[in-house]
């Protein structure tokens, strides 16, 4: 693994590492991975940090104007910014998102929907840097395609232009990985705190970038000292939550998920056949003979390890909770981070992957729909040519964008959600 420092102004990846005890200065050996990685020595073609948030920007702003989003549940988090403000916190479900709420408390009163959109918005760009950055201080090349591919998904831009919190703890997490990886265990452990803090699941990532790193035992001293920082830390975080919750355990209950095998898996299924989209997953396939041998170099890429554990985790996570297709984002990082730990890490290929996960934002092929809406126990084939995730979210936000948040909301979730199930009669909840 590379460290800090990354690349050099040519593109080169470092030629120095943590000697014994974490001290610089002693000689790299050749950086774990397929041959494009070690060849990263010789200068990587690549999009600069200016140029990746010059994109983002182009991407988000456009957008992020047209209200507080459609995220059902962006009423509850507006009241329970208010609620904040007042010194009263009540959380907007349990066990609450306490460091977004924190932010929405800061910004609604200043500037409402714009300043909040826009602060999320930069959440994505660090993201996207931060993606950037990770692939290559962690030995591989092409890190700047592979944040594209991360920036252009519909589920990334419509988080990223949404008073929502998803790609702020994606941020985190990927900012806490990359100081644990630069040997600063404690902004680490701070960051991936935060991360916790923002959405209590990215306790499972936290624990992926904790094994991702401390399987090299010269790495583990350090993935400690973050976790002793970071598990404290995260806990406070909710202390909040638990005392608005009577100091009971009601702060962990959730709305209910699970339904059997049967359904759980059909939700899940069909939920992430309807983020990715078809093209996607035809490049998927492809990769996936890649995928599956990078596996024989577990124990010499952490990349590698870091990008399977956080696929692992999510997608374990949504069976169980098959919600919202924006919970998908962590799966999506994990998957772009192991195909950058691959032999398919060439450029080519990888601006393939780009237009793949892009074009399921503009149309999508629908093949069922649910029976009920809601509470769906199974499907009818209804194949369907639909507007893509973004181009449909972005048209439910223009009708409903100069409604007040909870009536508004009530509707737009549910219109967000036609490339998924088609139409539905509005206030549907839409979990299910």
């Amino acid at each position: 693994m590379t460290t800090p420092g990354g690349a050099s102004p040519g593109g080169a990846v470092a030629a120095t590492a943590p000697g014994p005890g974490g001290a610089r200065g002693a000689a790299a050996p050749p950086a774990a991975g397929p041959p494009a990685a070690r060849r990263a020595a010789a200068g990587e073609r690549r999009l600069g940090d200016r140029a990746l948030a010059a994109l983002t920007a182009a991407l988000t702003l456009p957008v992020l104007w047209m209200g507080y989003g459609t995220d059902i549940d962006v009423p509850d988090v507006l009241r329970a910014g208010e609620s904040i403000r007042r010194g009263d916190y009540l959380p907007s479900r349990p066990p609450g998102v306490p460091v977004f709420e924190a932010v929405v408390a800061a910004l609604d009163p200043i500037g409402g929907h714009l300043l909040i959109n826009l602060a999320t918005a930069v959440a994505g760009g660090a993201t996207v840097l931060g993606i950037a950055r990770l692939v290559r201080e962690w030995g591989h090349v092409n890190g700047d395609v592979l944040a594209v591919a991360f920036l252009v998904s519909p589920a990334t831009l419509i988080a990223s232009t949404s008073t929502a919190d998803f790609v702020w703890a994606t941020a985190f997490l990927v900012w806490g990985a990359l100081w644990l990886g630069r040997d600063r265990p404690v902004p680490a452990g701070v960051l991936l705190a935060l991360a916790v803090g923002t959405r209590l699941s990215s306790a499972l990532l936290v624990a992926a970038v904790l094994v991702a790193d401390g399987w090299d035992p010269a790495h583990r001293r350090r993935c400690a000292r973050a976790a002793l920082v970071a598990l404290p830390l995260s806990v406070l975080l909710y202390v909040p939550s638990w005392l608005a919750y009577d100091r009971s355990a009601e702060v962990l209950d959730t709305a209910e998920g699970w339904r059997g095998v049967a359904n759980n898996l059909g939700r899940f299924a069909y939920k992430n056949y309807a983020t990715a989209g078809p093209a996607l997953l035809v490049v998927v396939a492809v990769a996936a003979p890649a995928l599956v041998a990078a596996l024989r170099r577990w124990g010499d890429d952490p990349l590698l390890r870091l990008g399977v554990g956080a696929f692992a985790v999510s997608e374990a996570l949504f069976f169980v909770l098959p919600w919202k297709y924006n919970h998908l984002l962590p799966a999506l990082l994990g998957l772009l981070l192991w195909l950058g730990a691959t032999r398919r890490n060439h450029r080519r290929f990888l601006w393939v992957l780009v237009v793949a996960v892009a074009v399921n934002g503009l149309v999508a092929f629908r093949p069922l729909a649910p029976d009920e809406a809601e509470v769906a126990r199974s499907g009818r084939w209804d194949p369907a040519l639909v507007p893509g995730l973004l181009v449909n979210d972005i048209a439910c936000r223009l009708d409903a964008m100069h409604e007040d948040p909870p009536p508004y909301n009530r509707v737009a979730w549910p219109c967000t959600l036609k490339p998924l199930r088609g139409a539905t009669d509005d206030g549907a909840d839409g979990r299910g």
